[in-house]
C-alpha cells in the first residue's frame, strides 16, 4: 500500500439544496452529494462514473472550491477546504483548475488565445506581461498549438484544439490537481483519443494528479488508474480500474458495463469505433460489441424523493426485503469497496 499521503481527500462529503416544490408547497431537500469518501494522490488519476444526474458535476464543484459542502470534509494537502476562510481559498484554489465539458462555450468569444492563457497568470501572480506571454507560448508548444495561434480567437479553432487551449489555460498556474469533467463528451470520437493522450502526456511530464469525471466506460478504461461508480449522490463501489472492469462487484456497476460497447472477438456489430484502438479503428482480430444481456433499465429516482434503503434496489435484479429498508454500507470486498448488502452472494 502506497504510504504517501493523499494530495486530496474527501471523507463524508455531502451537498445538499434547499428547492421549490411549487407554490404553497414545502421546499424540498435535494442530497446532490450524500456522504462521499474518496483520495486522489500525486500524479494519479481517480474517475467518477454515473449516469446523468448522479452528482458527478456537483462533487467537482466542491473539489474546485466553487461550492462549500454542506458536510463533511475536504483536505487538499491535509489543509481543510470545506472550512476555510477565504484567505485560505484563495491561497488554494490555483493548486486547483478545471477543464470543462463544452470547449464551445468555456472560452470566451472575444478573447485571443494568448490573452486567455495570460489571464490567470495576470490574476494571481506578479508576474510581468513580457513574462506571462513567455509562459503562455511554452504552454502553447507543451499542448501542440503553434505560435500563430496565439493572436486568433476561439472561433477560428476546431473543437479538438478548443479542448487543447482549455486544458493549457489550466495548467498555466502549474496545479497539482485538474479536474476533467466530461472533457472529451462534446469531441467526435476521432479527436478523443488525442486529447486523452495529451492529457496522460502531460500528466507523466509534469506529475500532476487527475480527478476526471465521466458517463463513458471506455474513456475511463483509457485513463484512469482507480475508479469510483457514483449513483444519486453515493459511491456504490470503488477500486481499482483493472479489477473493477474485469470483475464489477456492484449490480449498478455490472449493468453500466454492460450497457457499454466493449472490444470482443466474434460477429461483428455496428457501433461507433472505439477508443482503445487510439486512431479509432479495432485491432487485428477483435470487433466492437455491445453487452445487452443486462443492459441498465429505467431512470434513476429523483433526488427530491429518494427510496429507502438501497437507491438502486428499484432497478437491481437481485434486490431483496432488506435492500429496500436498511442503506448498505461502504465495504471492503476482495480488494475494493462495494455497497451491496448481496455482494457476496453476487459474486461467489
Amino acid at each position: 500500500m502506497n504510504a504517501v499521503a493523499p494530495l486530496l481527500e474527501a471523507r463524508a462529503l455531502a451537498r445538499h439544496y434547499t428547492v421549490s416544490r411549487g407554490p404553497f408547497k414545502a421546499k424540498g431537500l435535494v442530497r446532490a452529494l450524500d456522504g462521499v469518501s474518496f483520495s486522489v494522490r500525486q500524479g494519479e488519476t481517480l474517475a467518477i462514473v454515473g449516469e446523468s444526474g448522479c452528482g458527478k458535476s456537483t462533487l467537482a464543484r466542491q473539489v474546485t472550491m466553487i461550492e462549500r459542502p454542506t458536510s463533511g470534509e475536504l483536505r487538499l494537502h491535509g489543509e481543510d477546504v470545506a472550512h476555510a476562510d477565504r484567505a485560505t481559498l484563495k491561497r488554494l484554489r490555483p493548486q486547483v483548475q478545471m477543464v470543462f465539458q463544452n470547449p464551445y462555450a468555456s472560452l470566451n468569444p472575444r478573447k485571443q488565445v494568448m490573452t486567455l492563457l495570460g489571464e490567470p497568470l495576470a490574476i494571481n501572480t506578479d508576474l510581468t506581461a513580457t513574462a506571462r506571454r513567455d509562459a503562455a507560448r511554452a504552454m502553447m508548444a507543451r499542448v501542440g498549438l503553434r505560435p500563430e495561434h496565439e493572436r486568433r480567437y476561439p472561433h477560428m479553432f476546431s473543437g479538438g484544439q478548443r479542448q487543447r487551449i482549455a486544458v493549457a489555460r489550466a495548467l498555466m498556474l502549474q496545479p497539482q490537481l485538474l479536474v476533467a469533467d466530461e472533457p472529451v463528451s462534446a469531441l467526435d470520437v476521432s479527436i478523443q483519443a488525442q486529447v486523452l493522450n495529451l492529457l496522460m502526456d502531460l500528466q507523466q511530464d509534469m506529475g500532476i494528479a487527475y480527478l476526471f469525471i465521466s458517463h463513458n466506460l471506455q474513456v475511463v478504461r483509457h485513463i484512469a488508474e482507480t475508479v469510483a461508480v457514483l449513483y444519486l449522490g453515493k459511491i456504490v463501489e470503488s477500486g481499482p480500474k483493472a479489477l473493477l472492469f474485469r470483475r464489477p462487484a456492484h449490480p449498478y456497476t455490472r449493468a453500466l458495463l454492460a450497457s457499454t460497447p466493449s472490444l470482443r472477438s466474434g460477429k461483428r456489430r455496428a457501433a461507433a469505433p472505439s477508443i482503445y484502438s487510439g486512431a479509432g479503428g479495432e485491432r487485428e482480430g477483435e470487433k466492437v460489441t455491445s453487452r445487452t444481456s443486462t443492459v441498465l433499465k429505467g431512470e434513476p429516482p429523483s433526488p427530491l424523493n429518494p427510496p429507502s434503503g438501497c437507491a438502486f434496489h428499484g432497478r437491481c435484479p437481485y434486490a431483496v426485503e432488506r435492500c429496500r429498508v436498511e442503506i448498505p454500507l461502504l465495504e471492503s470486498f476482495d480488494g475494493e469497496l462495494v455497497a451491496c448488502h448481496r455482494v457476496a452472494e453476487i459474486n461467489g
